[in-house]
């Protein structure tokens, strides 16, 4: 019989189910255990975004992992059209960012830049980090309180879209940022990029050196949680703005990095992401950078154990990742309820 003791750690985020009987019991009896609390476990990400299941030694390769998605989530979503640098290893169980442990990543809800995106997700610990790696997570109506009332009206009003400089597969190297347009359309046919960006609502602006300008639709800035009716902030527009990106860099030492961003915003602005308002104005810097120093001061650290399930809800949370050196091995499942 598996037992639990349901807590904290050090902060109010993520809760954890701690297993305290039953650390042995084997995948059918994990999968079983699962199913009879899920009630449970999705009223928990309701109330605290987050949730990390902790202590089943069970939980040990993508193949165990992906048994566990299978009750966790009704649908699992594909990557398309995402930013990171991904592989599959396992049916929809991918690795999570590909960025070498020289970048981190500053809190956001997965693919929030597009309609369609996950409800939640799932980040499983196969190799735990030998330093740092750790993933911050931060409760999003915490976040929406701390960003500027002004900002908050701005952005409510008149959405976020984005535009992505996607450059030629020939200019991109493996893991790089951006993506090549070939990764985020997981094609190198032209007419399939097409197809999927017609619908998707998606204009696509080739350009002459095989590399894209990528105009995604404006989005509400909010999002409603589908079960609690709660309004919190969601978009990402501190990952697509040129001033955002340099605070990135300085923040991680990529100091040659940031020379380059520098360079590009005086020089070729338009070979750099961009988000938009609906009225067709340019998101300022300064609101950006506001953002992101908020999301910077409200990260909330979880140190990583082999097995652990962390259980994002993709509203309600936001989740990054520290900086790392050696191995490190996290796998993700992206949730649709």
């Amino acid at each position: 019989m598996i037992e639990f003791e349901q807590k904290f750690l050090e902060n109010p985020i993520p809760r954890v189910w701690q297993i305290t009987r039953g650390n042995e019991s084997d995948l059918a009896q994990v999968v079983e255990w699962l199913r009879e609390h899920q009630a449970l476990l999705t009223a928990e990400r309701d109330r605290y975004g987050a949730v990390l299941l902790r202590g089943l030694s069970a939980l040990d390769s993508p193949e165990s992992f992906s048994a566990v998605l299978e009750v966790m989530a009704h649908e699992l979503m594909d990557y398309v059209g995402g930013t990171a640098p991904r592989e599959t290893v396992y049916k929809r169980v991918t690795t999570a960012s590909g960025l070498p442990g020289t970048y981190s990543l500053a809190l956001h809800q997965e693919m929030a830049y597009q309609a369609a995106r996950p409800d939640a997700l799932a980040l499983f610990c196969e190799v735990p980090p030998e330093c740092g790696g750790e993933t911050p997570i931060a409760d999003a109506r915490v976040v929406t309180s701390r960003v500027d009332p002004a900002v908050r009206e701005r952005f409510d009003r008149k959405g976020v879209g984005v535009r992505r400089a996607l450059p030629s597969p020939a200019d991109a190297g493996p893991n790089s940022v951006p993506r090549p347009w070939n990764h985020v359309f997981c094609t190198d046919d032209r007419a399939e990029v097409a197809r999927i960006a017609e619908e998707k609502q998606w204009k696509v602006e080739w350009r002459a050196d095989d590399s894209m300008l990528l105009w995604q639709q404006v989005l509400p800035a909010f999002k409603v949680h589908g079960r609690t009716g709660e309004k919190v902030w969601a978009n990402q527009v501190h990952y697509h703005m040129p001033e955002c990106m340099l605070q990135w860099a300085l923040r991680d030492e990529r100091t040659e990095e940031a020379r380059r961003i520098q360079m590009q915003m005086v020089k070729f602005p338009d070979t750099m992401d961009r988000c938009f308002h609906d009225d067709g104005t340019a998101v300022s810097g300064e609101d950006a950078k506001h953002v992101w120093d908020v999301l910077a001061e409200s990260e909330i650290p979880v140190r990583w154990q082999r097995g652990d399930v962390l259980l994002v809800d993709n509203v309600l949370a936001l989740h990054g990742r520290r900086r790392f050196t050696g191995r490190r091995r996290i796998l993700v499942g992206l949730i649709k309820d």
